[in-house]
């Protein structure tokens, strides 16, 4: 299998340095990345994070398409959303979209801190699904035997 070599700044040698990775160490090693990241992101900046990235796919797909999803996700309670969105923009009294984080302020202020586990697992189950499958074996290797 076919390596590229990719060149980097050594903090450990300090000076540049060379490492050589085959397609399936690379991917291992953007997989072991995100897990690391993740894993070592609070509660808040992972809400944070997911509502920022999730805000962006919306805001990113034709209209229709969001109309698509939302009726996906609320099913046969679209229609009451809808009405409760209708009565809120016409609402005098509201915050900016740009500016609701109801769950990070009460993480913040220390509300909720004991059910965060499932405040997460509702975030969760709210993200999209692919129709593509996944695997249900995950394997981990150690950096250095890459």
């Amino acid at each position: 299998m076919d390596s590229k070599s990719f060149t980097f700044y050594s903090h450990n040698s300090m000076k540049e340095e060379l490492v050589n990775l085959t397609e399936n160490q690379l991917q291992e090693l953007r997989a072991f990345y995100v897990e690391r990241f993740v894993d070592n992101m609070d509660t808040k900046d992972l809400v944070e994070y997911v509502s920022d990235d999730m805000m962006k796919y919306m805001e990113a797909l034709p209209d229709n398409e969001v109309i698509e999803e939302c009726v996906n996700y609320w099913d046969d309670h679209f229609e009451d959303v809808v009405e409760e969105i209708k009565e809120y923009t016409d609402c005098d009294i509201k915050k900016p979209i740009e500016e609701r984080h109801p769950y990070l302020d009460s993480l913040s202020e220390g509300k909720d801190t004991d059910d965060y586990g499932s405040k997460v697992d509702a975030l969760v189950d709210s993200m999209g699904v692919t129709d593509e499958k996944e695997s249900t074996v995950h394997r981990r290797k150690d950096l250095d035997l890459l």
